[in-house]
């Protein structure tokens, strides 16, 4: 394992540390400031994609204040020539305003940069994932 493949692991773990804390301001701090969130399957039409670092930020805020998750790296392939690392994960949690079980399995692609994450693409089970509110209700 090379050095830099190492610390591709470092951050996502921090990532994940920062999500686990409920700390937004410490998860940001592992992104470029042009960093951007895809996911694929989330919830609408065409996936969700956000971007920039403090637009990031109020997204993970509200996040985070829904749902508590602790995540953890099952497999990983470190991809050099374009500095992306390929992790597979779980998560174990729980709504905060029920308490009812949360639990996914994952993939990401973490591109980075000089020791940030530059770019997150991850898919996930959106059949695990609470339906939003029917705002028409």
């Amino acid at each position: 394992m090379t050095e830099d493949h190492k610390r591709a692991i470092e951050v996502v773990e921090g990532c994940f540390a920062a999500i686990a804390k409920h700390d937004a301001d410490a998860l940001v701090a592992h992104y470029t400031d042009d960093y951007v969130v895809e996911m694929p399957y989330a919830n609408t039409e065409r996936g969700l994609t956000v971007e920039g670092r403090d637009t990031v930020h109020g997204f993970l805020v509200d996040v985070l204040a829904t749902q508590h998750m602790e995540l953890t790296l099952t497999g990983h392939h470190w991809i050099s020539e374009e500095s992306l690392l390929i992790a597979e994960y779980v998560s174990e949690g729980y709504y905060q305003d029920t308490n009812e079980r949360y639990a996914n399995r994952y993939v990401g692609y973490w591109y980075l940069e000089e020791g940030r994450v530059r770019r997150l693409r991850e898919y996930y089970n959106p059949q695990a994932i609470r339906p939003a509110p029917d705002a028409s209700a």
